[in-house]
């Protein structure tokens, strides 16, 4: 009785200390699943905060390199320039220019007419950021700012810097001014939306607040820095109940102890009944090799079969009837060679089994076994100190598909990062080429012979030279366009493909005519056509669809394009109907056309069906994938339909629009 009490006592404190240590554990996890949680969230953010600001940083160089190109624009041509540069960023309030730090030129007008005339060196607030970004000769973020409009901003600064001759060191010629409303620039990436778990703030450097929770820093957050453009932010970002004091599993977790606490309690009980404890373990032992999802066998010291559970049996299908108590090894090895069971031994049935009879009874390193019916087995063997061999068989079918998926997706990869690298350097090797030549004039041996006409100060010679020279500039000025556009086409698809990868992709819907935007993309790509002797027609009409334009046009211009690289003479035709509330557009080629088993392959990203083709045609392989996902989100499809040597008729269908309001209902 005494040792029995004993017993259950001890049991009862290795049951509670077990407990108390798996709690605490369970909540040093918890905290640091939290807190690399938190981590992940403040990086994303400042990763997108970070963004924000480049891409204002890159409209005020854009606005500060058409100065440095033109000192004398004029005003229309400046508002023309600033709409279209601040057309899609909502948290840019207004743009101006200020030469000699006077402002003369400012975006939107209507609003900001009293900025005109604003001397920034009168405004005390303004000065350090100015004074700042004119030393430095670089863009500063200053702020934030009260503002007249209400609420408050930062104002991004850029020097414009110009030469008057190749000899003379750049001076500031005056200043670009953006502001930025202050709680759009942290609210406009949707933190908030994909994060309602999480308290955010940010800090300068400071301690001021620039927003989010005014108290976080009393919670104990985890920090992120952003600094960039003279800013020193910290952004801190804690749980909004503060961090967690007890593991969310302590009741999950303390039933599992009790649980198995009254199973040793019972085991124990169990002990001293002899008779019943062995009945009750070899029952329990039976139980849990069928419980095991593993295949199990388990051979005597004569490699005669003791005992195998059913998965084992189902793992051999083949051989499963000869899978008998006091059956061996060997003769069951030999029953599944003559039904086949065995891909590596067809054909060498004899070697194949002797083989495996040594690695049977060597019990070393676990090997891989194929099947007949395409599935991979793991094998292990391991002899017991009674001298009886286990052996366990482990399905490794998903792990060997996944291998191969990863060896396919390494590949594609590898591809994508060589296929990336030339037709980036492609292009950019082409602007850096032509523009040594803008840079360095005298190369050119029209600008020489402008030269020396200049110095002769002969004005009949004058004129022609001049011209010349002016040919070759806006031929080079040509070349480093198309090339940066290229180059700019190819980041866009990278970038959404990013964006389609995170789901943050976002469709600006309207309800979109067709049929402007197909002759777009036609006058568009019209030179292209020509030069290759295509003729691009558009025929029939279509409902309106409530779509994202910018978006439809992207997959229209992606498939025109595609006809036009890819035949080489004859009609390409564009197709446009409705049907059972659907709009159809088609685009029909006439070129190769495709095999049945690569018309689902040319939707695979960065893939194309021919990589050596790669470099004639350009491109590598993202916008065929990025235009069917396109379509996806819209609710419509993408197909082909081809046969090889008949061309190939790409097919979008999209829902057609029906009211504005019912459409915007069925897309949220």
């Amino acid at each position: 009785m005494n040792r029995s009490f004993v017993s259950y006592s001890l049991i009862l404190f290795v049951a509670i200390v077990v407990g108390t240590v798996l709690n605490a554990l369970s909540r040093e996890q918890h905290v640091a699943d939290q807190e690399e949680r938190l981590t992940l969230a403040s990086a994303s953010f400042v990763s997108v905060l970070e963004q924000a600001i480049h891409e204002k940083v890159l409209i005020n160089k854009g606005i500060s390199a058409v100065f440095e190109a033109d000192q004398a624009l004029s005003l229309p041509q400046f508002m023309r320039t600033a709409e279209t540069m601040l057309a899609e960023s909502e948290a840019v309030l207004n743009i101006a220019v200020a030469p000699d730090l006077v402002v003369e030129y400012v975006y939107p007008l209507q609003s900001n007419q009293s900025v005109i005339g604003l001397d920034l060196r009168q405004r005390p607030d303004f000065a350090r950021g100015v004074n700042r970004a004119i030393e430095q000769k670089a863009t500063i973020l200053d702020g934030p700012f009260d503002l007249v409009q209400g609420g408050q901003g930062f104002i991004l600064r850029s020097p414009v810097l110009v030469t008057q001759n190749s000899a003379e060191a750049r001076r500031v010629w005056g200043m670009i001014s953006l502001v930025i409303d202050k709680n759009m620039l942290f609210t406009s990436a949707g933190f908030f939306e994909n994060s309602p778990n999480l308290e955010l703030a940010v800090h300068n450097h400071q301690g001021d607040l620039l927003f989010g929770a005014p108290d976080l820093r009393d919670k104990d957050p985890i920090t992120a820095p952003v600094q960039l453009y003279g800013v020193d932010w910290v952004v801190s970002v804690a749980p909004p109940d503060g961090w967690a004091q007890s593991s969310p599993n302590m009741i999950r977790l303390w039933a599992v102890v009790a649980f198995f606490t009254v199973l040793a309690l019972l085991v124990m009980r169990a002990f001293n009944w002899a008779y019943s404890r062995r009945q009750r373990a070899e029952t329990q032992l039976m139980e849990a090799i069928e419980a095991l999802e593993d295949g199990f066998a388990l051979y005597d010291k004569n490699d005669r079969l003791i005992a195998c559970n059913q998965r084992y049996r189902e793992l051999y299908r083949v051989s499963a009837d000869a899978m008998v108590i006091g059956k061996s090894f060997e003769d069951i090895l030999r029953y599944g060679l003559k039904k086949g069971q065995y891909e590596a031994a067809l054909g060498r049935e004899e070697e194949w089994l002797a083989e495996r009879l040594r690695l049977h009874t060597s019990y070393g390193t676990p090997t891989e076994q194929e099947l007949n019916d395409g599935r991979w087995l793991r094998v292990v063997e391991r002899l017991t100190p009674s001298g009886n061999t286990v052996g366990f068989r482990v399905d490794i079918t998903s792990l060997k598909d996944a291998l191969a998926r990863a060896e396919a997706a390494s590949a594609a990869k590898s591809y994508f990062l060589n296929a990336v690298s030339h037709e980036l350097r492609t292009p950019l090797t082409v602007v850096l080429g032509y523009n040594t030549f803008l840079a360095n004039p005298e190369i050119l041996p029209t600008f020489r012979a402008l030269e020396d006409a200049v110095l002769e100060a002969d004005t009949n010679q004058l004129q022609p030279k001049l011209a010349a020279y002016n040919d070759d500039v806006k031929r080079f000025s040509k070349q480093i366009d198309t090339a940066g556009h290229q180059l700019m086409a190819l980041i866009n698809g990278i970038l959404d493909l990013a964006a389609l990868e995170e789901g943050t992709l976002q469709l600006r819907r309207q309800v979109v005519s067709l049929t402007p935007i197909c002759k777009s993309v036609v006058e568009q790509l019209q030179a292209d056509a020509e030069k290759k002797g295509l003729k691009i027609t558009i025929e029939g009409n279509a409902a309106d669809v409530f779509a994202d334009p910018t978006r439809i046009r992207q997959i229209l211009y992606n498939l025109v394009g595609n006809a036009v690289k890819f035949s080489a003479d004859g009609d390409i035709i564009i197709r446009l109907s409705t049907s059972n509330d659907m709009v159809l557009v088609e685009v029909q080629d006439c070129g190769d056309g495709l095999a049945p088993e690569d018309q689902a392959q040319i939707f695979d990203r960065f893939g194309q069906l021919d990589k050596s083709n790669a470099r004639a045609t350009g491109g590598i392989g993202l916008g065929l994938p990025i235009s069917r996902e396109l379509a996806e989100l819209h609710g419509g499809t993408l197909e082909v339909r081809s046969e090889k040597g008949e061309g190939s008729v790409f097919r979008l269908k999209l829902l057609a629009h029906r009211d504005q309001t019912e459409a915007a209902a069925q897309y949220r």
